[in-house]
C-alpha cells in the first residue's frame, strides 16, 4: 500500500482518533472495525444501523486509541410539536434535494458490483428509497428526530437501545432554508434541556469490551 509520512509527528500518540463514515458497505465497515477506527454512518434507519453497529463490533480490534460508534439524524428541537415538524421539514430539504450527476456515484464510493448494478438501472440505493418517505416516516425511522425536548430525548434513547448502543451522536440541525434564527434557537434549546439528560447514556465501547477485543 502507499505510504505517507507525516512530518512533524502528530503531538497525540500513537495517533488522533480516526473517523471513517459508511452505510452499506460491510467489508468497509470490519476494516473499520479491525483497524480500532471510529465508524460513523449518517442519515441511516435504526434496524440498518444496528447491523452494521455488530458488524464492527463483531471485528473490532483496539489499536491504542479508543473506537467508538456513530450516527447523525437529522434533528430539529422546539417547544412544542408543530414547529419542531415544520423546522425538521426545512432541514429535510437536503435528503430532498438532487445532487448533479457527477457526484451521484464518484469513483471508489461503492465496489464494482454495486456501481455496475447501479448504472443498468437495478439500484436506485438506499438514499433514494428513503428519500421518497414523508417525514413522519423518517421520524419512526429514525432519520428524522424531531420535537420537544422530552420528546427528542426519549427519541434519541430509542435509538440508542435498538442499535444497541452508540458512543457519539452528531446533529445535522440546519440545511437549505432554515434561517439563523431559528438554526440557534434549535440549537439552544437542544444544548439546555437535551443535551444533559443524553450525557447519562453510557459508551457502547466500553473499556472491558475494547481490553477483550485486543487479546
Amino acid at each position: 500500500r502507499r505510504a505517507v509520512n507525516i512530518w512533524p509527528r502528530p503531538w497525540q500518540q500513537p495517533h488522533p482518533r480516526i473517523w471513517i463514515t459508511g452505510s452499506t458497505d460491510k467489508e468497509n465497515v470490519k476494516k473499520v472495525a479491525q483497524e480500532g477506527h471510529v465508524f460513523a454512518t449518517f442519515l441511516q434507519p435504526f434496524d440498518h444501523v444496528k447491523h452494521m453497529f455488530r458488524v464492527y463490533r463483531e471485528n473490532y480490534k483496539f489499536n491504542g486509541v479508543p473506537g467508538g460508534l456513530a450516527f447523525m439524524p437529522l434533528v430539529f428541537v422546539a417547544h412544542n410539536d408543530e414547529d419542531a415538524m415544520k423546522g425538521a421539514d426545512e432541514i429535510a430539504w437536503y435528503m430532498r434535494s438532487k445532487a448533479e450527476p457527477q457526484f451521484r456515484n464518484p469513483p471508489g464510493f461503492f465496489d464494482t458490483q454495486q456501481a455496475l448494478t447501479s448504472l443498468r438501472g437495478n439500484f436506485a440505493g438506499r438514499g433514494a428509497a428513503m428519500k421518497s418517505q414523508g417525514l413522519e416516516y423518517l421520524r419512526e425511522r429514525g432519520v428524522v428526530i424531531a420535537g420537544t425536548p422530552d420528546s427528542v430525548y426519549t427519541q434519541i434513547k430509542r435509538y440508542y437501545d435498538e442499535v444497541g448502543g452508540f458512543d457519539h451522536f452528531l446533529m445535522m440541525m440546519q440545511a437549505g432554508f432554515l434561517d439563523h434564527k431559528r438554526t440557534s434557537e434549535n440549537i439552544r434549546l437542544f444544548a439546555a434541556e437535551v443535551l444533559p439528560r443524553i450525557r447519562e447514556l453510557a459508551p457502547s465501547m466500553s473499556a472491558p469490551e475494547r481490553l477483550e477485543a485486543a487479546q
